[in-house]
């Protein structure tokens, strides 16, 4: 009797989902439609608006009264967000022109949708994210409206609301936000912290500058997005990168990242700390001496040669490539290591050769 009521009652969870899958397709069918209508009818208002601004004439006062009511619900503003983008691409000059006259709905319904639920709210921060690349809605108030959206439990209004902010924000308001992203709960990953500062369009010095005085009250993954988006960004900061560098009580993840800098920024007083990773032959340090001997590429000289040359007898594969591949960018041939071709080794000569056969395919366009 059990396995038959265990046969019942799967089959009735069989019917409920088939039953569940066909009304969420029927609304879903209906749904579609019902957008369309409304982009339609947003599109009728608009056309007029661009019209006029075609003329020279501003928008409507009763236009902003309209936008002001309709855009207070999600899904007015997802289709005013579709006809914007249509715009966008058909008439830029008369789009960027509306969209500065229509700063002043953007600012209340930032205030409307800040009171609204996580999904709700994360939608308007994407809105936002997607018209604050130039100079169309450089609101100065709506820095401090959008560090709220950032303050949210919701990764979906951080992500939008801190790329709506490295658009047009000031530097202060990029690193307030960067700190509160850090002492809340919701987990942001370095390198879309990276990628979202690197996209910043102000001036990346002052924003550095701030950073940098703050760099000791983040944790230690927004430490690390910061190190690397100075690297891409400013060979200022050797000296500090040094004392990261050297100091074995730093974290492992951000010696690394400052051994980087010196891979992309010459600097002579870390050549000797670069080859001494590379000598290590402590197997627990094989991430130190496999990212020395990539920076060791931006170096040159017999003791640097020699250095990556012995590192192809690593026991490690990540170094013995990365050792190769340096000596490969200094533009080592077969005369300098005509030791290693002829050697006992064969893990080092492989290397080797494979790396420099490849330069030749790739010098030859194969």
């Amino acid at each position: 009797m059990k396995v038959e009521y265990m046969i019942y009652i799967y089959g009735a969870v069989c019917v409920c989902m088939i039953v569940f899958n066909i009304i969420y397709n029927m609304i879903l069918k209906g749904s579609e439609p019902r957008m369309e209508r409304r982009c339609q009818k947003i599109k009728t208002k608009i056309d007029r608006q661009f019209k006029l601004i075609k003329k020279q004439k501003k928008v409507e006062e009763e236009h902003l009264e309209y936008l002001r009511n309709i855009l207070c619900k999600v899904n007015n503003l997802i289709a005013f967000n579709r006809i914007l983008m249509e715009k966008a691409q058909n008439d830029k000059k008369t789009f960027d022109e509306y969209l500065k006259e229509i700063r002043s709905v953007i600012m209340y319904i930032a205030v409307v949708y800040r009171d609204k639920e996580n999904m709700q709210a994360g939608y308007f921060t994407y809105f936002i994210s997607c018209y604050t690349a130039s100079t169309q809605l450089e609101i100065n108030s709506l820095q401090d409206i959008l560090l709220d959206y950032v303050k949210r439990p919701n990764l979906y209004c951080r992500f939008n609301g801190l790329k709506a902010l490295y658009h047009f924000a000031r530097p202060e308001y990029i690193v307030e936000a960067i700190k509160i992203q850090d002492d809340g709960n919701v987990f942001f990953h370095e390198k879309l912290l990276t990628e979202g500062l690197l996209s910043y369009t102000g001036d990346h010095s002052r924003l550095i500058e701030i950073l940098w005085k703050k760099l000791s009250s983040f944790s230690i993954h927004t430490q690390l997005a910061t190190l690397n988006y100075i690297r891409f960004k400013s060979g200022d900061y050797k000296e500090q990168m040094f004392k990261i560098m050297v100091d074995k009580s730093e974290d492992k993840e951000l010696r690394l990242s400052a051994i980087r800098y010196f891979g992309k920024y010459y600097y002579e007083d870390a050549l000797k700390y670069l080859l001494d990773f590379v000598r290590n032959k402590d197997s627990a340090k094989w991430e130190y001496a496999t990212v020395a001997a990539v920076s060791l590429s931006s170096y040159s000289g017999e003791e640097v040669i020699e250095t990556l040359k012995e590192a192809l007898y690593s026991g490690n594969w990540y170094i013995r490539y990365s050792a190769a591949q340096s000596l490969e960018h200094l533009n080592v041939d077969y005369t300098d290591i005509i030791d290693i071709a002829v050697g006992n080794d064969r893990y080092a000569r492989e290397m080797m050769m494979y790396r420099l056969e490849t330069r030749k395919l790739q010098s030859l366009g194969v």
